[in-house]
């Protein structure tokens, strides 16, 4: 039996048609998710992009999160042990982070192509004069808009999009490959993540009309700060074009795929890795306490024998499940080395009324947000002027209940997921017993997973007097001797 695994970077869970959203064109997802397990409680663990590959690579958290950092030698992977047991192993992407920087996403698989040039993916030099964009203050950074200019201004037919050049190197792979015995394909495509710059056909399917500022990579900000009204409206209508370009093809990797005769023996899987909010909680961003919009992934399972197509399943499932759920289809056992902490959803497919577990706990790994300008900061973190200085939370998703946990106690918030799946009315000083239930759970969640004292200390009884360890080391180390993309060479954007 083969895996393809799809994963689509910052696709939110809730702009897929098949989802309940009925304003949005995604009738390939759509089509798909009529024929698969559906998961429609599937939360990231780690987050972000990179933390969330660690998860899905290794089956496992962290300690007790990943967080954002090379693929470690010494770490056993989920390609790895497929090549162990006579898989063909292969990596199609355009996600820059797993690559840049000596990150080794490459290193377990037995060959990997990357599509370049994709946000800081640092592609081209080219030389430009001036680049009008005008309010730049809208946008993400100057220099980031550079290169975007560089490595894009040429683009005019949609198959020079990212995403449909990754899905057509997948479909060559597939042309080229399936008469292997066994494989495994991962296609990492990093859009729908910003730059949201969709050919104009798609711009128009939502917002034909439009004539102001088109912000196709917006300022990580609070939203009513720096956009208007309709121009954050618009931003979500680009990155609705974005993901029904991405559905496009998509659609044609899945044909792909029936027209190789592969359907028969090939699980496919179709997960996002996080959302990003467009407007919700006064943010443009993705950051601070994560919320709905932005931990609820989509999840779609299609397995060649039928088991649970067509249902939608409602247990808590998170990425460290991904590679137990593969090996136990494969019928391979998890080496022990692997140290595995998810769980398969084969069970849950086949028919288990068994709890999958109680709670999904999502977060980055802790760290304090100091205030803009805090002669203090270490270099571990930018400060998020955006977010209010302190701790990071880490969410906790119940059957029901969401946590939002604070190592500042006093800072907590719950929210009653059914009645309020926007999480917009804090209602903890009501159900301070929810709050102690869903924190009892944290703490069983941070002591079961590796995790070290200091973070059991402060989400236990809080920050005061814990010394922290440093641990960004790499980063760290990065920013020393200079971020590239962060130059913007000869060209000035206006």
């Amino acid at each position: 039996m083969n895996v393809v695994f799809i994963m689509n970077d910052t696709w939110r869970y809730d702009h897929v048609r098949a989802n309940g959203n009925d304003w949005i064109s995604t009738p390939n997802l759509d089509g798909f998710a009529a024929e698969s397990a559906v998961f429609d409680r599937s939360y990231i663990g780690s987050f972000a992009t990179i933390p969330c590959r660690h998860d899905l690579m290794k089956g496992r958290y962290g300690e007790p999160l990943h967080y954002w950092r090379p693929l470690q030698w010494d770490c056993l992977t989920l390609p790895e042990v497929l090549r162990a047991n006579g898989y063909v192993t292969m990596l199609i992407n355009d996600t820059p982070h797993m690559i840049n920087y000596g990150f080794g996403f490459d290193r377990p698989v037995h060959a990997w192509q990357m599509i370049r040039g994709n946000e800081v993916d640092r592609f081209r030099t080219d030389w430009f004069r001036e680049w009008r964009l005008g309010n730049m203050d809208k946008f993400r950074t100057s220099a980031g808009m550079a290169q975007f200019y560089r490595q894009t201004h040429d683009k005019f037919l949609e198959e020079q999009f990212f995403a449909p050049m990754v899905m057509d190197a997948a479909c060559t792979w597939l042309e080229r490959n399936h008469n292997h015995d066994k494989f495994f394909l991962w296609v990492d495509s990093f859009d729908p993540h910003e730059p949201w710059d969709p050919p104009q056909h798609y711009r128009d399917m939502y917002a034909p009309d439009y004539d102001g500022v088109e912000v196709v990579w917006p300022a990580y900000c609070r939203s009513s700060d720096v956009y208007t009204p309709e121009e954050q409206e618009h931003i979500g209508k680009l990155f609705a074009a974005e993901c029904t370009m991405c559905d496009t093809h998509i659609g044609r990797v899945l044909t792909t795929i029936d027209n190789l005769g592969l359907r028969e023996n090939t699980v496919v899987v179709i997960m996002s890795d996080h959302g990003h909010y467009f407007g919700e909680h006064d943010q443009q961003s993705k950051s601070g306490p994560l919320y709905e919009e932005v931990s609820h992934q989509i999840l779609m399972i299609r397995h060649p024998h039928g088991i649970g197509s067509g249902e939608r399943f409602q247990a808590l499932t998170q990425p460290a499940d991904f590679a137990p759920t593969v090996l136990e289809m494969l019928g391979i056992e998890a080496p022990a080395e692997m140290g595995i902490q998810g769980r398969s959803l084969l069970p849950q497919m086949a028919g288990s009324n068994e709890i999958h577990r109680p709670v999904a706990v999502s977060g980055t790994f802790p760290y304090e947000i100091l205030p803009v300008g805090d002669p203090t900061y270490a270099g571990r973190r930018v400060p998020a002027p955006m977010v209010e200085p302190g701790w990071t939370p880490l969410t906790v998703t119940g059957p029901e209940y969401a946590l939002i946990a604070y190592p500042e106690r006093e800072r907590n918030e719950v929210y009653h997921l059914p009645s309020d799946p926007g999480m917009t009315n804090n209602i903890v000083d009501a159900n301070r017993e929810r709050e102690q239930e869903l924190h009892r759970e944290l703490m069983a969640f941070l002591e079961t997973h590796d995790s070290p004292e200091w973070i059991k200390r402060i989400y236990g009884d809080g920050p005061a007097g814990v010394q922290v360890p440093d641990i960004d080391e790499h980063l760290k180390l990065v920013r020393q001797r200079g971020m590239p993309f962060t130059v913007t060479l000869d060209g000035s954007v206006l």
